[in-house]
């Protein structure tokens, strides 16, 4: 197992077993398996700038990862002694699988709450963050309506919330693939008319373009037909590791901590995020 150090608090495991989804942890108290072995498993997509990537040198950084570092040394002050973070590097299409199957004890990444996803696992409450769709294409297609992408293919992530009302609603034919890098390229290969992903990840995508990479595409200027919260989550039946999540989450609106970190990585902070550090005082 490769370990990488983030600062002096953080250490990132990427494990070749953890990634083939060989894992088979038992599902203990997170809590108390925490303050026996100080270890914490955290399941995140770390191909995912700027919430979560890995740098040339290896370092994870991201808005995930100051995320994680907060809550890591809130635990070390829950149970006594330093915890340490091991990351579990997941894709859309298998993170919910992994939490389900024991391989990390908290998804830690952008998954949007859904009512099918809530029969899977626990979504901490209150949630933390939220983001529409938007359509990122080259700049000389123009797309003044959803409706406009009927019959058209749609780059997207296998798993992503979007996909099925892109597919039902707005009749879009989806080209899905199993990583971000899949369909960007697939975009710039043509195969698709835009790819579709979250609003506020797309904004940050173009602040952080020091190459140019994206100069010649643009988004969309569409209204995002719906907002979807983003949610931690968890095993069900972890009632102790649960209230912890959502203290922090609800110290972190209170402190403006995801305002402020949204605002480090390039967002601009979603309406739902300003509204719960407002609710929060």
């Amino acid at each position: 197992m490769t370990k990488i150090k983030l600062h002096t608090l953080l250490t990132v495991a990427v494990s070749a077993l953890a990634i083939l989804g060989f894992s088979n942890a038992a599902h203990a108290d997170v809590l108390a398996k925490v303050a026996d072995t100080g270890k914490l498993s955290v399941c995140t997509n770390v191909n995912n700038p700027p919430l979560a990537f890995l740098e040339p040198s290896g370092t994870a950084k991201g808005m995930h990862l100051d995320l994680l570092q907060d809550f890591v040394a809130r635990l070390s002050a829950k149970v006594g002694k330093k915890v340490e973070a091991e990351l579990v590097p997941v894709l859309p299409a298998n993170r919910v699988q992994f939490l389900q199957q024991g391989k990390c004890d908290i998804l830690f990444t952008s998954l949007t709450v859904t009512e099918e996803r809530k029969k899977l696992v626990q979504f901490v409450e209150p949630y933390y963050y939220a983001a529409g769709p938007a359509l990122l294409s080259k700049k000389a297609v123009e797309i003044a309506r959803w409706e406009d992408i009927k019959g058209k293919p749609i780059c997207s992530n296998q798993g992503s919330s979007w996909n099925l009302p892109l597919e039902q609603k707005y009749g879009a034919n989806i080209v899905a693939f199993q990583s971000q890098q899949e369909v960007d390229q697939s975009l710039r290969d043509g195969r698709c008319v835009a790819l579709v992903s979250d609003d506020s990840y797309l904004q940050a995508r173009f602040l952080n373009d020091k190459d140019g990479v994206w100069k010649d595409f643009h988004i969309q200027n569409l209204v995002p037909f719906t907002e979807g919260p983003w949610g931690l989550a968890v095993r069900f039946d972890e009632p102790a590791f649960n209230a912890f999540t959502s203290a922090a989450i609800k110290d972190w609106n209170k402190n403006g901590t995801i305002v402020a970190l949204a605002k480090k990585w390039g967002f601009t902070p979603a309406p739902f995020a300003l509204k719960a550090q407002k609710e929060a005082h």
